[in-house]
C-alpha cells in the first residue's frame, strides 16, 4: 500500500490555537507512510501562521472564497477538489469546515477534530440566540461524521450525552522545542530585561482572549487583593471583549500587553502561570506554561484535573469565579516563589503531551480508519 493520503481542510491559517495544533500534527507525521495536503476555505488574516506552514514543507493549497462566495458556491467547489484530489481520509477541524464536508457525506473517510464543547463557546463567543444556532449546526456535523476526535477525555464525556455514535480522543500536543525550560536563573533575568518586565518582582502570566469564558476579570481582581505589599506584577497576553474592562479594573501591577508573537519568551519569563477558565477543550496555554516549568494555579475544572491526571500534585486549583479562593492560592504561591523553574513539571508535559504524542495518536487514528 502507498502512502494514506489526508486532507486537512479548515477555515483558515489566523494564528490560534487550533492552527498551532494542525501545524505541530502534520509537522510530526511520518512522510514515509502519509501525505498531507491543507486547504483553507478562506483567504487568511493579517495574524497568520502560513508562512510557519510553508517553512515545515507543508503542501498548501486554497479555494479563495469569502464567506458570502463559500455560501453560494463553496459546496459544490469543495466536493469538485475533494474529487480531483482523492484523498484517502479528509481531516477537518473548526465549525465551517466540519459543516460544510459533513454536509458532502464523505462518512467513512471524514474525521473531524472538536476542540470546544459548543454550547459553552458559541454562545460565549456569539451570544445566546446566534450561538445556539451555531451550536446546534456544529452537533448536527458531528452526527453525520463517522470519526469525531475529541481533543480531551473530557470533552469526550461531555459529548457522549449527546451524541450516539462512538467517539475517540486525540489529547492536544505542544511544542517541546519553542516551548521548554530556561537551562539558567540567570537567563530568566536577562529575558525579563529585553522584555522590560521587572527582574526581581515574582511575575504571574495569564494567555488567551479576554472574554467571559476565560474570566479575567477574576484573575485581576484577586491579584490586586493578594498583592496589597507591591511584590508582584500581573501579564495578560491576548485581547477581546473586555479588554476595556480589564483596563478599567487594572492597577499599576498589571500589564496587559495584548496580543503578542514570542508568546514563549513571556512564560519563560514568568514564575507562575494563572487560568481562570470556566471551559476549555484541552488547554493549549497550559501545556505551554507546564512545558516552560512554571508554577500553576488552575481553576477546577475536568480539563485541568485531565492535563495533571495523577499529578495534582503540581498544581494549585481552585473554584471557578472564586475570588476569595483565588486570592488566597495567589497570596501563598507570591509568598514561596523563589524564581526556580520547575523542570519537573517541564518533564512531565514533554513526555505526555508533546506534538510528537500526538501526531502519532492521529498517526494510529488515520490507520484505523483506513482499516475499517
Amino acid at each position: 500500500m502507498g502512502k494514506i493520503k489526508v486532507l486537512y481542510i479548515v477555515s483558515t491559517l489566523r494564528s490560534s490555537g487550533p492552527t498551532n495544533q494542525l501545524l505541530g500534527n502534520i509537522s510530526n507525521l511520518d512522510k514515509d507512510k502519509f501525505e498531507a495536503r491543507v486547504l483553507t476555505l478562506s483567504p487568511d488574516p493579517a495574524n497568520n501562521r502560513r508562512d510557519d506552514f510553508i517553512a515545515a514543507n507543508i503542501d498548501l493549497d486554497s479555494l479563495n472564497l469569502s464567506r458570502l462566495q463559500f455560501q453560494l458556491k463553496g459546496k459544490k467547489l469543495l466536493k469538485r477538489y475533494i474529487d480531483e484530489y482523492k484523498p484517502d481520509i479528509v481531516h477537518t477541524t473548526g465549525v465551517r469546515a466540519d459543516i460544510a464536508v459533513a454536509k458532502l457525506g464523505l462518512n467513512s473517510k471524514h474525521c473531524m477534530t472538536i476542540r470546544n464543547y459548543a454550547y459553552d463557546d458559541y454562545v460565549a463567543k456569539y451570544g445566546d440566540i446566534i450561538g445556539k444556532i451555531a451550536a446546534r449546526s456544529s452537533i448536527e456535523a458531528m452526527q453525520k461524521c463517522k470519526y469525531v476526535i475529541c481533543c480531551s477525555k473530557s470533552l469526550k464525556e461531555m459529548y457522549s450525552e449527546i451524541l450516539q455514535q462512538e467517539l475517540f480522543v486525540v489529547q492536544n500536543g505542544v511544542g517541546t522545542i519553542k516551548f521548554a525550560p530556561l537551562d539558567k536563573i540567570e537567563r530568566k533575568i536577562n529575558l525579563r530585561e529585553s522584555l522590560a518586565l521587572p527582574k526581581e518582582k515574582t511575575i504571574l502570566i495569564a494567555v488567551g482572549s479576554l472574554i467571559k469564558r476565560k474570566d479575567p476579570i477574576t484573575i485581576i481582581n484577586a491579584f490586586k487583593k493578594a498583592n496589597k505589599e507591591g511584590k508582584a506584577v500581573l501579564l495578560l497576553l491576548g485581547e477581546g471583549e473586555l479588554m476595556e474592562q480589564c483596563k478599567s479594573v487594572a492597577d499599576s501591577n498589571v500589564i496587559l500587553k495584548g496580543n503578542v508573537n514570542n508568546v514563549n519568551d513571556y512564560l519563560k519569563a514568568s514564575d507562575i502561570y494563572v487560568s481562570a477558565s470556566e471551559s476549555e477543550g484541552l488547554p493549549n496555554s497550559v501545556l505551554e506554561a507546564g512545558r516552560c516549568g512554571l508554577d500553576m494555579i488552575l481553576s477546577d475544572i475536568p480539563q485541568h484535573r485531565e492535563v495533571f491526571e495523577g499529578h495534582l500534585e503540581y498544581i494549585s486549583l481552585f473554584n471557578v469565579g472564586d475570588e476569595r479562593g483565588l486570592i488566597k492560592v495567589m497570596k501563598s504561591k507570591i509568598m514561596q516563589n523563589n524564581g526556580l523553574i520547575n523542570y519537573e513539571v517541564a518533564k512531565y508535559i514533554e513526555d505526555n503531551f508533546s506534538n510528537e504524542v500526538m501526531s502519532n495518536k492521529y498517526e494510529e487514528m488515520y490507520q484505523l480508519m483506513i482499516k475499517r
